[in-house]
């Protein structure tokens, strides 16, 4: 990985010394405007780092799906795709602004910084830019999407598999009961996957917070399941 991915732009070699240049030669309105765009550029580079590392935790959760007949996998392999060149055009942008840092170093110290123009304008950056945050925004709001479909997947399999009821707030409290310590006793005997552990642990808490005192009912719960696991083993 290249030093321009890794530190912070205003941080480069390049970028650095071309600011402190220009902070030399009194230049504050060029010094500003190249400072608001690599801050920027870094602020574009977090969201697509962030993105990244959400895409690669769904796709653990999601476990490897390879199969082209699921529609998880295929918005998955588009969605990682789209963000693959998201990364790539930014990864150019970087290297472009570097590339102008040092060739604007070389032509400052000839024929000084007056000679360089706007920096903006001298790499026509805004509208790849602006592409870029789009794109990321609505890479974002995909891939919580797929998150919120997966989730809706796995619960709907936990739900029909275990014949949990789906419509809870229409359960009285003894039937809600019923379900919250049926799903503790799946959690501790059934051998599910992270996602639906995952899944099964957000319905826990749903209930919990329609349950009164559900802190001591599922102490009195697991109570009662250790016992009648006692009583199986003797």
């Amino acid at each position: 990985m290249s030093e321009a991915l890794v530190l912070p732009m205003r941080e480069t070699p390049e970028v650095k010394r071309l600011l402190e240049l220009m902070d030399a030669s009194g230049n504050q309105a060029q010094r500003q405007e190249l400072i608001s765009m690599v801050n920027y550029v870094d602020i574009l580079t977090n969201q697509y780092n962030t993105i990244m590392k959400e895409l690669t935790e769904l796709k653990e959760k999601v476990g490897g799906i390879t199969d082209k007949k699921n529609p998880l996998s295929v918005m998955m392999e588009h969605l990682t795709n789209v963000v693959a060149d998201i990364g790539a055009k930014l990864k150019a942008l970087k290297d472009s602004i570097i590339e102008f840092a040092n060739n604007t170093f070389d032509t400052a110290k000839d024929k000084g910084l007056s000679a360089v123009g706007a920096v903006a304008g001298a790499l026509h950056i805004h509208e790849g830019l602006e592409a870029i945050s789009k794109g990321l925004g609505n890479a974002a709001a995909k891939v919580e999407n797929l998150e919120n479909f997966h989730h809706e997947r796995m619960e709907s399999k936990l739900l029909t598999e275990f014949e949990i009821p789906a419509e809870l707030g229409s359960l009285s409290m003894d039937e809600l009961k019923a379900v919250y310590a049926k799903l503790l006793d799946i959690g501790m005997n059934e051998d599910l996957s992270s996602a639906e552990n995952a899944v099964l642990q957000d319905m826990v808490e749903e209930i919990e917070g329609m349950l009164p005192d559900s802190g001591e009912f599922t102490q009195a719960n697991e109570a009662e399941i250790e016992a009648e696991q006692g009583a199986e083993m003797q």
